[in-house]
């Protein structure tokens, strides 16, 4: 295997590998034990050993190499505060990223804040960005999610939640993992107090101009519409 790969290509090949196996329970992706299993098989002397939760203050999820003395090895942790399942298990396919696509560049671990997890931000960091989009090709790669909702139906709310059912993850997330494929004009917007913390439009809603500008402007206030 090729250390160098991005993220994007690291989950094209883990998802060849898991669509192989024909059972009902392909979904959703068991990424606590796939981390372990897998860097174990491409890695057998560097793999991930722990996975767990622990009281992670002030960022969401981490990788992090073997203490000194114990070894090679690296651990994935995420907070344990966090209620919710989907935002738990979409931070362990990020921190799985990490391991195979950067671990080498950060030899003495990475942590990610909520921003970093739950924006899907490209903009924010090259090495966030690849790491989401490795948990986004694992949890919910785009041959099935196409399956589920054809790219040119605009779904209902509850429609998407399936979805994001069916892939152990966040509505939020599910809906961000469909804005990539859509032919649909929808913008997704995140807001509180009334103000628009960030959105995300469709590429044919972009090239319509419908879109909402966050960086580097005043507070925009939801829109009325």
């Amino acid at each position: 295997m090729n250390e160098h790969w991005s993220g994007q290509r690291w989950a094209n090949q883990l998802t060849k590998l898991l669509d192989l196996v024909k059972t009902d329970d392909r979904y959703p992706v068991q990424v606590e034990a796939i981390a372990r299993e897998y860097s174990k098989s491409v890695f057998p002397d560097d793999a991930i050993e722990v996975v767990k939760g622990a009281q992670l203050d002030g960022f969401e999820g981490g990788l992090f190499p073997a203490p000194n003395g114990k070894g090679k090895g690296w651990g994935i942790f995420y907070n344990s505060s966090v209620e919710s399942p989907g935002r738990i298990n979409f931070t362990l396919g990020h921190e799985f990223g990490h391991y195979l696509a950067h671990r080498r560049k950060f030899p003495e671990g990475i942590q990610c804040d909520p921003k970093a997890i739950m924006s899907w931000d490209i903009e924010y960091a090259q090495v966030e960005a690849e790491a989401n989009a490795f948990a986004a090709g694992i949890l919910m790669p785009l041959h099935d999610f196409r399956v589920q909702i054809p790219a040119d139906v605009q779904p209902a709310l509850d429609e998407i939640g399936a979805c994001a059912t069916r892939y152990g993850v966040s509505l939020l997330a599910a809906t961000l993992r469909w804005l990539e494929y859509t032919t649909c004009r929808s913008v997704l917007v995140v807001s509180r107090d009334g103000f628009v913390k960030w959105a995300r439009s469709s590429k044919s809603a972009l090239k319509t101009g419908a879109f909402i500008r966050t960086r580097g402007v005043a507070p925009v206030p939801v829109p009325l519409g």
